[in-house]
């Protein structure tokens, strides 16, 4: 089968989730209560076969990288997790505690919740690709790793740093839509000092690839009241995939 056909069975298999309980996620009820058939690593494996390959190169170029304090501190990176052809990337800021102990972004209770998000516009964990802007975990006090509740934004000289990890991520997957969640991410890939409240509701432009800021998963853990806004960007996101 050719890249192309491959190409548009990946878009025909496109994986489709339980969607969430409206007991834990009353903020959206619009969304459909459907299962189908998930499009997993398998089936995208001959198509994205040399990318894995890259993605993982550069995820050992950041297992071995030392260019700021953080990559001495931290216990495990958290590089990326998804499809290597994924159609929509989302970037969030850095890894959490427990990120940085699995290697992985988006696995604690932030991540919980994002998974559901995805399941409402019938994505998964599998086919898209979620990545933060440092692959490391910033602490307040690095000196106490097990200590809860020790998460800090990254700094700007940090988010520098490992730009360029990012960069080379977006470019081996070729994303058609970028997704940042909250206000670091987005003020790190768009240079602005603009909050997801001003920025969210249209469309930017990334390096040629269209971005859409959405809050983060752990803002709506503390303020609910933002689901709402994140639905409505969920749903334009679906309509931007059906339509590309």
């Amino acid at each position: 089968m050719s890249g192309s056909e491959l190409a548009a069975l990946a878009r025909e298999l496109r994986a489709r989730a339980e969607l969430l309980d409206e007991e834990e996620w009353q903020a959206l009820p619009e969304a459909a209560q459907q299962r189908g058939p998930a499009l997993g690593a398998a089936e995208m494996r001959s198509e994205g076969l040399t990318l894995t390959r890259s993605l993982e190169g550069l995820a050992a170029e950041v297992e071995a990288c030392r260019k700021c304090p953080l990559g001495a501190q931290r216990i495990k990176p958290a590089f990326g997790v998804g499809s290597p052809s994924a159609r929509v990337v989302f970037v969030g800021e850095g890894p959490g505690y427990e990120e940085d102990r699995r290697g992985e972004p988006f696995v604690g209770k932030a991540g919980q919740l994002l998974d559901k998000i995805l399941a409402s516009i019938e994505l998964s964990r599998e086919t898209v690709y979620i990545a933060n802007v440092v692959k490391c975990h910033p602490m307040v006090d690095p000196s106490d790793p097990e200590k809860r509740g020790n998460d800090r934004p990254p700094t700007p000289e940090e988010m520098a740093q490992c730009r360029g990890y990012l960069e080379a991520q977006l470019d081996l997957i070729a994303p058609r839509a970028l997704i940042a969640l909250g206000g670091t991410a987005a003020k790190c890939l768009l240079a602005t000092e603009d909050g997801v409240g001003r920025l969210r509701g249209r469309w930017h432009d990334f390096r040629g690839v269209p971005l859409r800021v959405t809050y983060h998963p752990a803002a709506l853990l503390r303020d609910p009241s933002h689901k709402r806004d994140v639905w409505e960007d969920m749903k334009e996101l679906k309509r931007f995939l059906e339509a590309a």
